[in-house]
């Protein structure tokens, strides 16, 4: 669901602001500052058709390229999605009680999405994808530990056609079944045990309405090809535990034509030329759920190096726009010095930015390189390009390194990355943090939406997902106090790297270091819409 954001460049010492809008989908934003000091001298670029290192590839001294903005994605494709919950909310299933088919965890917005009695530790997804025919052949296969006896078990998957499973080499009975792939081992498997799941398939994925209303998927455009998988596209092309409450590692062997790219989340192992074409192999040792994968194809080249630090920076940009996009990749390492001051170390093991031929507006956190449309990135002291480098850099402690137990805890993403994008604003001097507070507030009153603590299913990316939420936390800061504040965003993620979290963890947290309890905050802030109309005056030290 798009929402418009006022366009603001700095005059002098001043805030303009101008009245032409530009549409942010509410999937995610951030920002990014340049200052290419804190890089190391050497830049690697290499590209689809060779693996090599131009000395040009840091020279931005060249004319800007002209970027066309593309039209708004059409979804054309059957919608393959299930509709609209409506159980009541509750508690995820396990045990004798989750469903003996495995329809779904009991998400309390999704409860078709997950499987009960798995966790799935590692996905390898070795793919073929073929742009005449816009489709993809090969296997993922994944390392399952059963947390329940199962003498069957089930996938989300919601378009892939399986030819053939095996389930520790040995074969097993499937059937599709709507948006599961439902799975009868030949001998039943018991809590505990770890098997390996291999699915064979084919499919030829497209874009469909997400539960969301978003559309996510598979995006085919003229010059490659992209994945929007949050909260529900995953499971359209790749058969998986498609839910934000099971994390795993992941590797990716993606074949495409020679002379083209393929892009995943990770650490590039190599490229490997074949007679079907090149393949591209990635590795992502840092546990991360589906909705998170990164999947591009096209004419792109990988731009590699480190921060001062020694943390590994891997970029991507079509070749045409290396010139125009390098300096975004340059000022990753700013703006990652000052949110470490702010929530803690970097938490993973590498960052990046993938500039991409997506529509314009689409930012998206996908993990460790988080993934922009080329027509929003023109000019690195922009405001709106600021905006959406900064949100998505946040989401990597925010939402990647912790990620939502369930969809309806959201806010812990979308909230605090867009309270840190408010911060990064002020140190960028475009805006101030109550400024853009007192002007959120106000918008609440409106009583737009749901409360940011229980968002419908439709409404999940709306506005109180965001600034709207990002109210909850500036009232947070005020009634705790700053140091309470950010030990507390810092404990969030050092103690919680890994794994998906719940609000209800959260709050037990910042009770736990404020000292302070904090049930009457919550319910009037975090889960009544409007929210008090005046924030808490801040708290008095000593």
């Amino acid at each position: 669901m798009p929402r418009s954001v006022p366009t603001r460049r700095r005059r002098g010492n001043g805030l303009v602001r101008s009245i032409g809008l530009v549409a942010i989908v509410g999937i995610s934003t951030p920002v990014v500052s340049s200052c290419s000091s804190d890089l190391d001298s050497g830049v690697t670029a290499r590209t689809a058709s060779a693996i090599t290192e131009p000395a040009g590839a840091s020279d931005t001294s060249g004319p800007a390229t002209t970027l066309p903005d593309p039209e708004w994605p059409g979804t054309s494709q059957p919608d393959t999605m299930s509709s609209a919950p409506t159980t009541e909310p509750g508690a995820p299933p396990t045990g004798p009680d989750a469903p003996a088919d495995g329809d779904g965890i009991g998400d309390p917005l999704y409860p078709d999405l997950g499987n009960p009695g798995i966790d799935v530790e590692d996905y390898l997804v070795e793919l073929a994808f073929d742009p005449a025919t816009a489709s993809l052949a090969g296997s993922v296969t994944l390392q399952i530990r059963f947390t329940d006896d199962r003498d069957r078990f089930t996938l989300d998957s919601s378009g892939p056609t399986a030819s053939t499973v095996t389930v520790d080499g040995a074969e097993a009975e499937f059937v599709h079944d709507d948006v599961e792939l439902r799975i009868t081992p030949d001998e039943p498997l018991a809590a505990g045990d770890l098997a390996e799941v291999r699915i064979d398939y084919t499919v030829t994925p497209g874009v469909a309405d997400s539960f969301s209303g978003l559309p996510a998927g598979w995006f085919n455009t003229d010059l490659g090809s992209w994945v929007l998988n949050q909260p529900d596209g995953a499971r359209t092309w790749l058969p998986s535990n498609d839910h934000p409450s099971d994390k795993a590692t992941w590797a990716f062997r993606l074949t495409v034509p020679s002379g083209t790219a393929a892009i995943a989340n990770g650490a590039l192992v190599g490229t490997t030329p074949g007679a079907d074409g090149d393949t591209w192999e990635w590795r992502e040792d840092e546990p991360m759920p589906t909705y998170l994968v990164l999947f591009v194809t096209g004419d792109y080249q990988v731009v590699e190096s480190t921060t001062a630090d020694g943390l590994p920076l891997v970029s991507v940009a079509l070749s045409d726009d290396l010139a125009v996009m390098q300096p975004f990749f340059d000022g990753i390492a700013e703006q990652i010095d000052f949110f470490d001051d702010l929530f803690g170390p970097y938490p993973l093991d590498r960052y990046g930015l993938a500039v991409i031929d997506s529509f314009p507006g689409l930012a998206m956190e996908t993990q460790g390189r988080s993934f922009f449309s080329r027509t929003d990135m023109r000019s690195i002291d922009g405001y709106i390009e600021q905006l959406l480098l900064s949100h998505e850099l946040a989401h990597q402690w925010f939402g990647n390194a912790v990620s939502p137990a369930r969809w309806e805890d959201i806010w812990l993403n979308e909230s605090f990355a867009t309270y840190a994008q408010w911060m990064w604003l002020e140190h960028d001097g475009f805006t101030t943090v109550d400024d853009e507070a007192k002007l959120a507030l106000a918008n609440r009153q409106a009583g737009v939406g749901e409360p940011t603590g229980s968002p419908t299913a439709d409404d999940l990316f709306g506005y109180n997902s965001y600034d709207g939420g990002a109210v909850v936390l500036h009232a947070l800061r005020l009634t705790v106090g700053d140091e309470a504040f950010f030990t507390t965003l810092q404990r969030w993620v050092a103690d919680n790297e890994g794994e998906s979290r719940t609000t209800d963890d959260f709050i037990a947290l910042v009770e736990g270091v404020s000292g302070l309890q904090l049930d009457e905050f919550f319910d009037v802030w975090l889960y009544s819409d409007p929210p008090p109309s005046v924030y808490p005056g801040p708290v008095v030290v000593g």
